[in-house]
């Protein structure tokens, strides 16, 4: 559950715990939930248990942290594919262990923390009594998914108020387009803001990195090329690293579809 990964952004794939909830249109294919429900045979949902893995997998990450040190650099870790470490039912005393094991291995790795409920770090930070410069000094890359303009208005605004070292957007399964200049900053409030330009809203920081990605397998909604061009025109004016992973579908349910040449870009950002 971790050594080889086919998510070409990362290097491993980390899961402390299996389980989570839909929370937005995003989720209505979830690949999670599919391959929990249907090849592991669990349930899926609120009031389902959020079952640790083993104590195999959770020794792992520090295999991974000896080798990159031995090696002399830095590998990335994604955690979590198969739950959201800020679900409202996460198991608290396994999140806190995996705070201890981000801390002990943070010299040599990279985790990447990506949420679809960015409202809730705060308050979790707060809750296992972490500093709140926890996600900087740990050299985390913390994103948030936004698969249309409704979940970029309702979620960058959040990401934007922690510090980390990295902060990124997840727009994948990409359903709609999405204005990266033009946000709402917050729900029943004046005001505009763009996720790239700090200096805009002064209390909040800038998105470094944008992974785009269309939706894939039987059930995919289309992506118009498009909107990933879109995507990509605006993280060349701002100087944000884009990683296309792939088209998905375009005219319908499928296997998806290659690249475009134009769109074939796998950049990551310079600050990390």
């Amino acid at each position: 559950m971790g050594e080889v990964t086919g998510i070409a952004w990362t290097d491993h794939t980390f899961n402390p715990w299996i389980g989570c909830t839909r929370v937005s249109e995003g989720c209505r294919n979830c690949y999670a939930e599919q391959l929990v429900t249907t090849r592991m045979g669990r349930k899926w949902g609120p009031g389902t248990e959020r079952r640790r893995t083993s104590a195999a997998n959770w020794k792992e990450p520090i295999r991974w942290a000896k080798k990159a040190r031995a090696v002399g650099r830095r590998d990335k870790v994604f955690c979590a594919s198969l739950a959201d470490i800020f679900d409202f039912e996460a198991p608290i005393e396994t999140r806190r262990d995996l705070w201890k094991l981000i801390g002990d291995t943070c010299d040599a790795l990279d985790w990447q923390l990506l949420t679809k409920r960015p409202m809730r770090i705060t308050p979790v930070m707060c809750e296992d009594g972490l500093n709140l410069g926890f996600f900087e000094l740990t050299h985390c890359w913390l994103g948030t998914t936004t698969e249309n303009h409704q979940t970029a208005e309702e979620r960058i605004p959040e990401i934007l108020q922690v510090d980390a070292a990295v902060r990124f957007l997840s727009c994948e399964p990409l359903i709609g387009p999405i204005n990266l200049d033009n946000l709402k900053y917050r729900p029943g409030m004046d005001g505009w803001l763009s996720a790239f330009n700090e200096n805009a809203w002064p209390e909040l920081g800038k998105i470094d990195w944008v992974i785009c990605g269309g939706e894939s397998g039987a059930q995919a909604r289309i992506m118009k090329p498009e909107w990933a061009r879109n995507l990509r025109d605006q993280c060349a004016s701002a100087g944000v690293a884009f990683f296309m992973k792939q088209m998905g579908s375009v005219f319908g349910p499928s296997k998806g579809h290659d690249l475009p040449d134009d769109l074939n870009i796998k950049q990551f950002p310079v600050s990390a």
